[in-house]
């Protein structure tokens, strides 16, 4: 005979398993504070490919005047000023992305904890269904 109150519970652990769970399962491997040091790493190195590719555009768009006035700036004075700029990004970036991957984090591992609740309640049935047998 077939518990209907089991197979819900196992359609409904399957379900999240298929979608969410491989993502919240790998997630809650990690300590919390390896997963947000890696994710901020790979979020810098975003940041830094982003920013460099919108400074080489916008020097490129501007080549003309660029190249006419390069010899008139002072060099150090313009890297200062990108570097200025490129740190104002980072700093935003990587706070943004910290709240966000802590955020993460902590939603992935009360689905976990919720996904191991289930696995006990399932076990429980599955003793007790042994047991009258």
């Amino acid at each position: 005979m077939l518990n209907e109150e089991r197979i819900r519970l196992m359609t409904r652990m399957a379900a999240y398993e298929e979608h969410e769970g491989k993502k919240d399962i790998a997630i809650s491997g990690y300590f919390r504070g390896d997963y947000i040091s890696f994710q901020l790493l790979k979020s810098a190195i975003y940041a830094t490919v982003g920013f460099a590719l919108a400074v080489a555009m916008y020097v490129l768009y501007n080549i003309e005047t660029f190249l006419e006035d390069f010899y008139k700036m002072d060099v150090v004075d313009f890297l200062k000023g990108i570097l200025s700029k490129y740190c104002l990004v980072l700093a935003v970036y990587l706070v943004i992305s910290y709240f966000v991957y802590n955020y993460r984090y902590n939603k992935a591992k009360r689905h976990v904890k919720q996904y191991n609740q289930l696995l006990k309640a399932l076990m429980q049935m599955l003793n007790i269904g042994r047991k009258g047998r």
